[in-house]
């Protein structure tokens, strides 16, 4: 066989490969939000830390992911729900309520970590939604935000 001739089954074989992959789609779903207990309602972030968390959190770290178009086509698609589902275990903002005082201080201490070390928002993240590629002002308003709430958490202090 000649190279062109394998090129063309490739090519064949390669596009039947993908058409098939398309029918194996994750779950893309946002479960219902309890407003009672998200992080916003009971913390009293301010609209500057809102607005962040807004761009660069709630797709992954909550029950408002915006699905984009590429998260329904495979393989991507499989990509993009698997970071979902790992972002929602590790933290949902809209499941704050049912987390214990000290999870929560523990999770303001995560966000307080993962901004300075700029493991979050994931990198992976940045090159699609550039939106969330936060400035070394907001990072730093965000990190400020994050310790002084979980040090209110950890003393106990209500506001």
């Amino acid at each position: 066989m000649n190279l062109k001739k394998i090129a063309k089954i490739g090519s064949i074989v390669g596009g039947i490969i993908f058409v098939l992959m398309q029918f194996i789609q994750p779950n893309r779903t946002n479960p219902e939000i309890d407003q009672s207990k998200t992080m916003q309602n009971e913390l009293n972030i301010p609209a500057d830390i809102s607005a962040l968390l807004d761009r660069g959190c709630n797709d992954c770290h909550s029950n408002q992911t915006k699905w984009p178009f590429y998260s329904y086509i495979a393989p991507a698609s499989w990509l993009v729900s698997y970071d979902v589902m790992e972002g929602r275990k590790h933290f949902n903002m809209s499941e704050w309520g049912n987390y214990k005082l000290s999870k929560k201080a523990t999770k303001l201490s995560g966000i307080y970590q993962a901004i300075n070390d700029r493991s979050m928002p994931m990198p992976k993240y940045i090159p699609l939604h550039p939106e969330a590629n936060f400035t070394d002002g907001e990072r730093g308003q965000m990190a400020a935000w994050a310790q002084k709430e979980a040090e209110k958490l950890m003393g106990g202090e209500e506001e």
